[in-house]
């Protein structure tokens, strides 16, 4: 496996990396300190959203995490309530769903009718990725179909038994119908701060590069979006490796201030696609939306 040290492509490397990392993540602070925007003299980050470099830190997963995955955290409904929320990925899908998921009961109809009434009023789906449903068929029922199928298939027990890799769960949910890639290893991300995952031997040596990491990882190391093709399995073994040696160099206390959360390889990845957009914004292309510091 080749590591970052190994690349010399013309990229700003991880110098840059990191101080855009460490802005993002100041901006964060200042914001929650109460002092008064912009946060920040980068007019990239002042003009555009961008997520949080932690994804810990980010509005859907606190409401994630402080409604549904802590409070199941121990407890086997954990995995099956990871999956029905992240398809969604909105509060809004949350609140219908939660009930449901923390007394492990789940009545169809209902849920899909309190599903499509909130729909009047907001959106329940989330915008970060592609929800994959099937032709002429609604987009909530199919997802209700598929979690259908996880309900009826895929066992708890099974899991505490020999699911404890992030690897072996990520093969595990790619089984579920419709269920793509990216959506499965957000999935795997939630379950790291469970019982299922928290102490996976792998916790820091896999993680699966999606597209906008593999565009950032291209842009640090050789000033190339296109370097790498988060398709191909020799570029995701290559991505793993940089991304490694950059976990490593974050525990320099010059990159990553030694009182901020430590990161851990699932951080990394995310890091990466912020990084993408915020060079693609410096180097003068409009992003996909504008901040608004009111939201």
């Amino acid at each position: 496996m080749r590591t970052l040290a190994e690349y010399d492509g013309g990229g700003e490397g991880r110098l840059g990396y990191f101080a855009f990392l460490r802005e993002r993540y100041q901006v964060l602070l200042r914001r929650r300190a109460g002092q008064p925007g912009p946060w920040t003299d980068d007019p990239v980050i002042q003009a555009w959203r961008f997520c949080n470099v932690r994804r810990e830190d980010d509005k859907v997963t606190e409401w994630f995490r402080a409604n549904i995955r802590d409070p199941l955290a121990n407890d086997p409904k954990v995995f099956f309530a990871t999956i029905a929320f992240r398809w969604f990925n909105t509060p809004a899908a949350g609140e219908v769903l939660k009930p449901w998921l923390l007394n492990g009961a789940w009545n169809r109809d209902a849920i899909q009718q309190e599903l499509e009434i909130r729909a009047e009023a907001e959106s329940i789906f989330t915008g970060a990725f592609m929800i994959n449903s099937a032709p002429g068929k609604p987009k909530h029922v199919d997802v209700l179909d598929n979690l259908d199928w996880v309900r009826a298939n895929l066992s708890p027990s099974r899991i505490t038994r020999d699911l404890w890799t992030k690897k072996a769960m990520m093969d595990h949910l790619l089984q579920v119908p419709r269920l793509g890639n990216f959506a499965a290893y957000q999935v795997v991300v939630d379950l790291q701060y469970t019982y299922l995952l928290r102490h996976a031997v792998d916790l820091n040596t896999f993680t699966v590069a999606g597209p906008g990491c593999a565009k950032g990882i291209g842009l640090m190391v050789a000033n190339d979006p296109e370097r790498f093709a988060y398709g191909r399995k020799a570029d995701q073994q290559a991505m793993l490796g940089i991304m490694q040696d950059c976990l490593e160099v974050s525990r320099d206390d010059s990159m990553w201030n030694a009182e901020w959360p430590p990161f851990v390889l699932s951080d990394i990845e995310n890091g990466f696609c912020e990084y993408a957009k915020w060079r693609t914004g410096h180097g003068g292309a409009r992003l996909k939306r504008k901040y608004n510091p009111s939201s």
